[in-house]
């Protein structure tokens, strides 16, 4: 019997899909456990779609995506915020988000707000913030969420050299190894889309869409 840390947390069987403007994409089975996975790729090859599917946001158009997790964080980074949202200051999307997730941590938020130097960003509204401020609270927000399942898409975009070696630490605290040593098991998969490996990353997993 396998233990409960190797087990899927999500997997995928004979998939197709894909945005409903979009083209029909495939992919072959793959199964994701906890710790920290990659889903690298060509730009055009579906790598948003792919979480877009995981999340439960899109269906598949064919096959199967098996989840075993209650608790799934996911923010397109692209997607269009509402007139409401935009006019919400951060600190008050993010507490609608927290309120969402069972094992929010408040203290982990506040340690990435001081990473991603964005202290002086939480009393804005969100449509005062740049492309790389706003990816950053998205990232923050993932990674304190405690979510099961947490997917990221293209975390490089938008930002600066200090915050992108910030991102790659953080990351690195997802492994399926530093989380048995940090917490005496690894129960979180962060799923993470890029177009290279991320050369300062310890992937568990990596998986090549084409």
């Amino acid at each position: 019997m396998p233990s409960h840390a190797t087990q899927p947390v999500v997997s995928i069987d004979g998939l197709h899909f894909g945005f409903a403007a979009g083209p029909e994409l495939s992919c072959p089975a793959h199964a994701w456990a906890a710790g920290l996975h990659l889903v690298q790729g060509d730009e055009g090859v579906g790598k948003t779609a792919l979480l877009c599917t995981l999340a439960g946001d899109i269906p598949p158009r064919a096959g199967k995506v098996h989840s075993r997790a209650a608790d799934v964080f996911w923010q397109h980074p692209r997607a269009s915020l509402s007139e409401a949202q935009q006019q919400s200051t951060c600190r008050e999307w993010v507490a609608r988000r927290a309120l969402q997730h069972a094992n929010w941590s408040e203290k982990d938020f506040e340690r990435h707000v001081r990473g991603f130097e964005l202290d002086e960003h939480l009393h804005k509204p969100l449509l005062a913030l740049s492309s790389g401020s706003l990816r950053k609270l998205w990232m923050a927000t993932a990674w304190a969420s405690g979510a099961a399942l947490t997917l990221i898409d293209e975390p490089f975009a938008a930002l600066d050299k200090g915050s992108v070696r910030y991102v790659e630490d953080t990351l690195n605290e997802f492994t399926a190894q530093d989380q048995r040593e940090r917490h005496g098991s690894a129960g979180r998969c962060v799923i993470v889309a890029h177009w290279d490996a991320m050369q300062h990353v310890d992937w568990d997993d990596a998986f090549t869409l084409t």
